[in-house]
Formats: C-alpha cells, structure tokens, sequence
C-alpha cells in the first residue's frame, strides 16, 4: 500500500479521519500518520430510538411516544509516542425506533477505541459512553412515553492514562405527550453541555389533535419544529461539521382520529423522536449512529 500521509493537505498539515459506523463486528482502522507527534480523538456512541405513540379509538386516552436519549462525547489528547502504530475502531449504531404502542431500542453497543480488535479493558483507548443512551417509552392508555436516558459518563481507559481524558453524559429525550392530550415534551439544543441532544416527545391525545415536541434553539443553532397537530411527522435532526453540532428528531403529531405522526429520526449519536398518538400510533424515529475523528498534528 502507498503511504501518502507525509504529504501536505488543505487542512494545512493536520491529518484528520473519521470513521462512521458499520456494525457491531466491523472493526476499521487507524495508522499512524508519519511526521506528527499529536493526537486528539472523540469517540460518540448511538443515541436511543423514539417510543411509539399509543393507537386506539378516537375519544380514548393515549400517551405519546417518548424521545430517544443522546451519547455522551469522550475525547482523549494523547502522544503519538505511546500509541501502536495501528489502532482498531468500532462504531455503534444508534436504536431502532419502536413500532406503534413499542418502545423505542437503546443504542447498539458502545463506540470503542482499541489497541487490539476487541474490547476486553486491557485493549481500550477510548469507548464513548459507560452505558449507551436508551430508547423513548411507548406511549399507553393512562401514561405517557418516559423519556429515553443520557448516554452515562465514559471512565478513563486503560490507554487513555497516558494522555488527557474528558468525558461528557448526553442528554435525554423529553417524554411524550399527556393522555388527556398535550404537546410532546421539547428538548433545548445545548442544554446539556455537548453539541449532541436527545430526541423530543410525541403528541398525546384524548379528543383533539396536539403538535410533537420541538428541538428549541439557542445561540447558532436555529432549533426545528415538532410535528404539527394531526398526522404529521417530526422533522429529521441534522449536523454541522462547522461549528460540530448534531440534534435529535423532533416529534410526531397526535391525531385523535387519524394515524398519529412519526417520530423523525437523531442525526450522529442524537436521540429519535417519539411517534405521536392516534387511533394508529405513529413510529418513533430511530437514533443517530455514532462516531469517531481522529486528528494527528
């Protein structure tokens, strides 16, 4: 194989890469670019799926869905010196989202960073969260969609003594909707002190239609809405590379006497939304799939 890390690039010598996810046994890895001495990685795992919203007949009680959690984010700055010349990196993908009256699935395993190709603790650089986030609650007769839980804090690995570590939780999804009717709990982009969020909640109904929970903004991030009142899907979360931000899908609709409104799907390592209620309970939105960068100067 070439070896073409020596030369220059537009980013004005930095080596930057990224490594997506691509299932729970696909391991891809890092060499050691020639010529530089620094490394810093982050390391994102899944977020969890939206809850679907609760079907039954019009003029019945029925909870939303509730949103899926966020990862938290772990990042290690670390000499090139103490690192193998190759490293080994699992992505984890984020949850499924759940079907109509199910609970949306936690996040598919961690985001792992190792020496060797597996993740027994002797090998670990860096994993992106202790515990992966969780999936939303499904919406029922008399209670709401619980809200799907943070992405837990990442503890220093092994490897990851021998450089600086932090570690971040994520954030959790907002609940759904009330069963007497009411708009699915919204999420505040940023609230939780990482550039990720949890998904928002489904509408709920009992004899009107009620919008799905929104992702608020805040400073650059211009935040988008729940799904309208009736059948009417959430919006899909998005990222920037520029500043580095990802959010959850927003919330489905609630239809008293229609089909309740999906959950929209988390963008990377950011919650799915959860499904609005309806005479058919709208799906929760599935979560975003993890990542990881490492950049060497």
């Amino acid at each position: 194989m070439l070896d073409f890390s020596h030369l220059p690039n537009a980013l004005g010598g930095a080596d930057v890469q990224t490594f997506n996810a691509g299932g729970a046994n696909d391991w891809q890895t890092w060499v050691k670019p020639r010529g530089k001495s620094m490394a810093h990685i982050i390391a994102i795992s899944g977020g969890g799926g939206g809850g679907g919203g609760f079907s039954a007949a019009a003029a019945s009680a029925r909870g939303g869905g509730g949103g899926g959690g966020s990862s938290g984010i772990a990042r290690v700055t670390i000499p090139l010196m103490f690192l193998p010349d190759t490293l080994f990196i699992n992505v984890a993908t984020g949850g499924a989202g759940g079907a109509a009256g199910v609970a949306g699935n936690a996040a598919t395993g961690l985001t792992y960073v190792c020496v060797q190709p597996n993740t027994m603790i002797q090998n670990r650089l860096l994993y992106g969260v202790s515990a992966a986030a969780g999936g939303g609650g499904a919406g029922a007769a008399a209670s709401v969609g619980a809200a799907g839980t943070a992405g837990t804090v990442s503890t220093i690995a092994t490897f990851a003594n021998l450089g600086a570590f932090v570690s971040a939780v994520g954030q959790a999804g907002g609940a759904g909707g009330a069963a007497a009717g009411g708009v699915g709990t919204a999420i505040t982009w940023g609230s939780a002190t990482v550039p990720l969020c949890g998904g928002a909640g489904g509408g709920g109904t009992t004899s009107a239609d009620f919008a799905g929970g929104a992702i608020a903004g805040g400073g650059f991030f211009p935040g988008i809405a729940g799904g309208a009142a009736g059948t009417n899907r959430g919006q899909d979360g998005f990222f920037t590379a520029v500043p580095f931000a990802a959010c959850g899908g927003s919330g489905g609709g609630a239809s008293n006497a229609g089909t309740g409104g999906a959950g929209a799907n988390g963008a990377i390592g950011c919650g799915g939304g959860g499904g609005g209620a309806g005479v058919t309970g709208g799906a929760g939105g599935a979560g975003g799939n993890g990542l990881v960068i490492i950049s060497c100067w």
